[in-house]
Formats: structure tokens, C-alpha cells, sequence
């Protein structure tokens, strides 16, 4: 199991990463653009943590083939000790607030870092959060392969981010010319004009969130044996990755992920990957590859709370006390570490080299990550 290194506070690092990535310079990034908030639920404030990923002063990279003896891929770059960089992460934006139980406003990073790891040996991972508006310019994306568009706001209330032209060609520029993978979620709150930004980003690449409210009502008077989220399971099989999008989910029953308060999204032209939409037609997942890298859009963010995981016992999974719970709760019937092991892999192909995410012995044995 995978801890944050000790030294960054940040990160989805390998085990092996623990010493071999001691020697990256670590430390609050001065081109940032203002005070960001620490990745890790003990970073101090003030500071996002990033790492320098100088290669001109490292030695050259190992030569790390496959476990399946084929070859190399290349690595996004190395860290100063010379491992090979297999995907660096940035959450922008606000992360959610509430989830429930066990919902900390870090829940996903928390997750992504316990139970993530590299499959090869000399290979590390990691994810910065930054929470406050950074202007986003080719030199600050370069240095990420994924990103992931969280609320862009000050908060849920107030406080809407907005770009300038040149920010979103950047953005466009890093996706469409650099392979960058981007995925984005909404629902963070009441405001509906919480799409605004997202949609401003997103404009290059035909898809857009709507301002409806989606899955606001449990059908089921069981929602609470979920911390409150309404299961979904309607996985779609006729687009062309669709397999991968949804390996894993799809089955007898499907494995499901909690929805709350979401909004639909709506795609335009015919390389829109449709992999999650419901039986009244309300589309909540969508994938498109867009020049050379690829988006992902889902509609809501409760897949990123530490309840939704189903890796940790809650209350509501005591059979003595809440046994109508039991078979509904996300322990038994989610797949949230499946459906986000399918985004990375799908958004980030490279990554499939050296990048799985592993569950707990104790887990539920459905839990398990089929690859």
C-alpha cells in the first residue's frame, strides 16, 4: 500500500518511490500564481507543493521495460534522481465539501494516494492540488500530463473563476498538440452557473455541461445507506471504447457510482464517446479524443468522496443492525476504484505501463480492479 512521501506531502507514489524519489527538489512553487492550497490533508496552507522536474540536471532515465518483456514507453520525464515520471497529476480547482461520512474536502487525493500505485520499479506518480485561480500558461501546464478540472470557483457560493482567450489556447494547445489528458466534473454546488468556467475550457472540444439538476432524489429510500448519493449503473457498450470506459462496471448487476445533484452534459460531433447515460436520455459520462489527447467529462463529482469508495466499513455495512443496507452499500454494489482506474487508463494510455490502483486485503472481494 502507497503512502504520501514524507518529504512532498504529495503525490501517488510507488513504494519503491519512497527513497528512490528523495532526491526531487520539493518546495512551494513561485510562479504559481497566489496562495494554493497543499495537497494532503496536513499540507500547510499557503503554498501548493510542486515538484522540479528538471531533467537537465538529472542523470539519464533507467531503462525500465514492461513487465511484459515489450517496448519502452516513453516516460512523461524524470524526477532529479533520474526515475522515469509516469503521470503528474494537477487537480484545479476547489474539491468538494461534503460527501457524507467520511468526506474530507481532500477525499480523492487521499484515496489516489493510499491505494495507487506504479507497477514498475523506477517509475513514480504525482498529484498537486491547486485551489486558488493560477493563470494557465504553456509553461505551467507543461509540466502535467493529466489534469483534472475540479470546481473553479473561490467556493461553492460566490466567486466564479474566468479565463482569458490566451488561457484557454493553452489549454486547447496542451490537449490537442502536447496528448494532455483532461477530465472534469461538476455538481459542487447550488449554483448553476458553475458550468461557466468549465464550459469556457471545454469550448475546443465540443463537450459542455448543461444547468439542470440531476439525481437529486433517492428512488429507492435507501440513499442513506450510501451517505446519501443516488446509484447509477446505466453503462452504455456501442461507442468504440466504451469497453475500456466501462470495463469492469459492466456485468450481472452492473457495478454502480453515486450521483448527487449532478449536471447532464451535452457533446457535439460523431467522435463523441457517449459510455454512461441513463433510460430517460440524460447523458452523465462522456469521452472524446481531441487531436492528440483526450477528455473526459463526467457529470458530477461524488465519485471523488472517501464514502463512495467502498474500501473503508461504515456503519451502514453492520448486517446485525442494517442488513436492508448491506446489498446497496457502496462496499457490495460500487466500483468506484474500477470506474477511475478506467479514466486514467483510458485518458492516459501511456500509463498503462506503470500505473494500477490496488485495493485493501479487507476489501470487499468485488472491489477488485479488473485491467
Amino acid at each position: 500500500m502507497v503512502k504520501l512521501h514524507p518529504s512532498t506531502l504529495v503525490g501517488i507514489l510507488a513504494t519503491t518511490c519512497l527513497v528512490a524519489c528523495a532526491g526531487a527538489k520539493v518546495g512551494i512553487d513561485p510562479g504559481a500564481g497566489g496562495s494554493q492550497g497543499g495537497g494532503g490533508g496536513n499540507s500547510a496552507a499557503g503554498g501548493t507543493f510542486a515538484v522540479d522536474f528538471d531533467a537537465a540536471s538529472a542523470p539519464p532515465p533507467p531503462n525500465t521495460p514492461k513487465k511484459d518483456g515489450s517496448a519502452d514507453h516513453v516516460a512523461f520525464g524524470v524526477d532529479d534522481a533520474g526515475n522515469d515520471i509516469c503521470l503528474s497529476i494537477l487537480s484545479y480547482g476547489q474539491v468538494g465539501t461534503c460527501g457524507g461520512q467520511n468526506c474530507p474536502s481532500d477525499a480523492f487525493q487521499n484515496f489516489m494516494n493510499t491505494y495507487s500505485k506504479n507497477a514498475n520499479n523506477g517509475t513514480t506518480s504525482f498529484m498537486t492540488m491547486v485551489k486558488t485561480r493560477t493563470t494557465l500558461t504553456d509553461d505551467f501546464l507543461s509540466h502535467y500530463n493529466v489534469i483534472v478540472l475540479q470546481a473553479l470557483e473561490d467556493n461553492e457560493y460566490t466567486g466564479l473563476w474566468s479565463f482569458t482567450p490566451a488561457e484557454v489556447d493553452s489549454l486547447s494547445r496542451w490537449v490537442t498538440d502536447k496528448g494532455g489528458a483532461l477530465i472534469t466534473m461538476t455538481g459542487y454546488g447550488s449554483q448553476s452557473t458553475e458550468v461557466t468556467p468549465l464550459n469556457q475550457l471545454l469550448a475546443f472540444s465540443g463537450i459542455s455541461y448543461n444547468t439542470d439538476d440531476i439525481y437529486g432524489n433517492c428512488l429507492d429510500n435507501l440513499c442513506y445507506c450510501r451517505s446519501n448519493s443516488v446509484p447509477f449503473s446505466e453503462w452504455q457498450t456501442g461507442c468504440p471504447d466504451c469497453g475500456d470506459l466501462t470495463r469492469g462496471l459492466v456485468g450481472a448487476p452492473n457495478k454502480q457510482v453515486g450521483v448527487f445533484h449532478g449536471r447532464s452534459i451535452s457533446c457535439t460531433g460523431a467522435d463523441c464517446e457517449i459510455f454512461a447515460k441513463d433510460s430517460a436520455g440524460v447523458v452523465l459520462g462522456v469521452a472524446k479524443v481531441v487531436g492528440n489527447g483526450h477528455v473526459v467529462a463526467w457529470a458530477d463529482e461524488w465519485v471523488t468522496y472517501t464514502s463512495q469508495w467502498g474500501l473503508v466499513d461504515s456503519q451502514y455495512d453492520n448486517a446485525t443492525t442494517y442488513a436492508q443496507c448491506v446489498p446497496v452499500s457502496p462496499k457490495k454494489a460500487y466500483g468506484v476504484p474500477q470506474f477511475w482506474y478506467n479514466i486514467f487508463s483510458w485518458s492516459s494510455p501511456t500509463m498503462q505501463w506503470c500505473f494500477t490502483i490496488t485495493v485493501p486485503p479487507t476489501a470487499d472481494p468485488g472491489q477488485t480492479i479488473i485491467y
